[in-house]
């Protein structure tokens, strides 16, 4: 374990290991020290870059997010998610809409004010660009997911519905633009709002999870439909009940 080792110790630790010394932001030879998605792009024969072309961009979005707002000690247990991510691609729009989902809908939980508002307006959008829409409120293209997590905040969706539907985004523009600031906002959102350590574990959590869902839709197989957050501050708590209910 790397937690609570002084940063002399940790960095000892991770060449023993044999695995590089994660930091945040993008860095520049000769710097020996790298992020995620650099380390990404070294394994993958790539460049050294933090949007390097193996891995699809919503998800290194969701990878350099959760690489900065990291603490020290817990960045470094990314390390070895990056063998998936460096083969992280093929998804398309279906999978990046599934990731996405599932970083708003884990981080909305923890938001207040602003920050909620701004979260539903990227879920709205994002719900109705994966309907194949680039007009109108979104309201009724919520999924099932959607409409669970918004239970409660009824003054934030119509906030939010009625901003939305004064913009027009095309799905490729949204794809390009939309999808990775919402991610990063989530992102953001835990990193700030909920207490440690729980925001370093629901960060590390969510970016598997992601890897995992997105990979799995990339290779022809349904995502694990499951939250990251299984708690009270879930919003897939019914909708996860009736799925196992329905199954037995």
């Amino acid at each position: 374990m790397t937690a609570g080792l002084p940063s002399s110790r940790l960095r000892r630790s991770r060449v023993e290991d044999g695995l590089p010394m994660l930091s945040a932001g993008r860095h520049h030879w000769p710097r020996r020290e790298v992020c995620l998605m650099e380390y990404t792009a070294l394994l993958a024969g790539e460049r050294r870059s933090d949007h390097p072309r193996c891995t699809d961009p919503v998800v290194a979005a969701i990878a350099r997010a959760v690489n900065d707002y990291s603490s020290d000690a817990a960045r470094q247990r990314l390390a070895v998610v990056a063998s998936d991510l460096a083969s992280t691609n093929g998804g398309g729009d279906p999978a990046r809409h599934v990731v996405a989902r599932r970083c708003l809908l884990t981080a909305l939980p923890y938001a207040t004010g602003d920050r909620k508002r701004v979260l539903v307006i990227a879920l709205l959008g994002l719900d109705r660009a994966a309907a194949g829409g680039k007009a109108g409120s979104g309201v009724n293209s919520l999924t099932l997911d959607s409409e669970l997590a918004l239970v409660g905040a009824q003054r934030e969706l119509a906030d939010a519905s009625a901003w939305i539907g004064d913009m027009t985004v095309g799905v490729g523009e949204h794809r390009r633009r939309g999808l990775p600031y919402a991610v990063e906002m989530a992102v953001a959102t835990i990193a700030d709002e909920a207490d440690q350590p729980e925001a370093d574990e629901v960060m590390h959590r969510l970016l598997v999870d992601c890897v995992r869902d997105y990979r799995a839709i990339a290779a022809g197989s349904d995502p694990v439909h499951r939250p990251t957050v299984r708690s009270g501050r879930s919003p897939w708590s019914s909708s996860e009940q009736s799925r196992e209910g329905g199954d037995r």
